[in-house]
């Protein structure tokens, strides 16, 4: 390296000159410097070469990371419109349970569960945890890495997460429903003779609170959903009077901001002629009303209000969720294809429709897919509609549950219980 003084040398006899900063730049620099016979180097000239040189390597940068942006969304595009047409077998363990066992996704995994106990496996079939117990009517209920498992007219619950047990409750009275929260809460809608009860309990089996409703006032408890904190509920009731039918959608909060309320109800809407038989948090401040003709979006932060409506011409056959769409199928049975496919975003905007004949037992979100399935059949949509794999088994398939990948699921059939992978 050269060390430069810029402007005249203080040294060359003048020792007022004025003292100017030392600049260090190799010989290469020096010999290619564009100030022909002169041993200086302006000050502003290094400046402007500074500047040009941060400016060509931040165009270099943006353009880089355009063509990046550019071919991750190539690639996602491509992915997203890839057309599977069969499948390969990546793992297979033999079935030793009983023919009716029921299997559901859980975190890293699945859930088998029977009248005789519920057991939690990973993706390649290592049991973590199993509970026995004996349920004539076993329901299962899944909030995030929670799932809790109730005897349905009977009177025991159990909930759990990846590592195992963490609650349980014996009730006095019969379970109707069953709802489990991120951390392990229950709550279950329990029946006596002229009133129901809606009980939330901790791990310990303590009761953190209890609604009770009466047919003759409230009306009777068709549906209930409890956000992940457990902090907010949300029940559909009806009522019946003479040829009068009457639901009532009634929120109520837990937290602070009910304490004030009576009995919690923080709002509640009304509809009249329509029967409300599903109510679902979709997350901890979004909460959806399903009637016969009509999609209710409920935004509860901590007093519900009625966001967005949407109407519903054909009868509805089936609604399902994630924490991004909602999905409906519905009769289609007069204008071609038996059924129509509709699904939204949580703002209530229309995703796609789309029109099918597949006879399906199950339909389930898996990311931003559609997963429509039945013994024989597999058929896998994108977002827009488009039909992605439509593949036959080879043997009669029970269950599908997907991984959390597109592409690769878990299938359950009577010997075996095999992860696969589209190609």
């Amino acid at each position: 390296m050269a060390d430069i003084i810029s402007g005249k040398s203080r040294f060359n006899g003048n020792k007022n000159a004025p003292v100017r900063r030392i600049i260090s730049i190799n010989n290469e620099t020096a010999a290619a410097s564009e100030l022909p016979d002169e041993d200086v180097l302006d000050e502003e000239e290094v400046r402007r070469r500074i500047r040009r040189h941060k400016l060509r390597v931040s165009v270099l940068v943006v353009m880089a990371v355009a063509v990046i942006v550019v071919a991750v969304y190539v690639a996602l595009r491509i992915m997203d419109n890839y057309r599977f047409s069969s499948y390969t077998v990546s793992g297979s363990v033999n079935r030793d349970d009983i023919e009716s066992s029921k299997y559901v996704a859980f975190a890293d995994g699945y859930v088998r569960y029977s009248n005789d106990g519920i057991s939690y496996y990973k993706s390649d079939g290592k049991v973590i945890w199993n509970q026995t117990y004996s349920m004539q009517n076993p329901k299962v209920k899944v909030c995030g890495s929670s799932i809790a498992v109730a005897d349905i007219k009977g009177s025991s619950a159990y909930s759990f997460n990846e590592n195992g047990q963490v609650g349980r409750i014996d009730t006095s009275m019969p379970i109707l429903q069953v709802e489990v929260s991120a951390n392990g809460k229950i709550a279950a809608v329990l029946e006596d003779n002229n009133a129901n009860y809606i009980n939330m309990y901790d791990t310990n089996a303590e009761k953190i609170y209890s609604v009770k409703t009466t047919l003759s006032g409230d009306g009777y408890p068709l549906d209930i959903s409890i956000s992940s904190d457990a902090k907010k509920l949300i029940a559909s009731f009806i009522k019946v009077s003479g040829d009068e039918i009457k639901n009532n959608v009634v929120f109520y909060n837990f937290s602070d901001v009910g304490k004030n309320e009576t009995e919690r109800v923080v709002g509640g809407f009304n509809y009249d002629d329509v029967i409300v038989g599903d109510v679902r948090f979709i997350n901890d401040n979004l909460a959806v009303a399903v009637g016969e003709n009509v999609i209710s979006l409920y935004k509860i932060k901590e007093y519900p209000s009625l966001e967005h409506t949407i109407k519903i011409d054909n009868d509805i056959e089936k609604i399902f969720y994630s924490d991004q769409y909602i999905g409906m199928i519905l009769d289609n049975s007069e204008s071609g294809d038996p059924y129509k496919l509709k699904v939204y975003n949580t703002s209530g905007k229309e995703v796609f429709d789309t029109t099918f004949g597949v006879q399906y037992t199950d339909a389930k979100f898996d990311g931003k897919s559609v997963i429509l399935s039945n013994a024989t059949t597999f058929v896998l949509m994108n977002m827009r509609g488009k039909v992605l794999a439509n593949i036959e088994f080879d043997m009669p398939v029970t269950d599908v549950m997907p991984t959390g990948t597109r592409g690769t699921y878990t299938l359950v059939n009577s010997k075996y219980i095999q992860t696969i992978k589209l190609k």
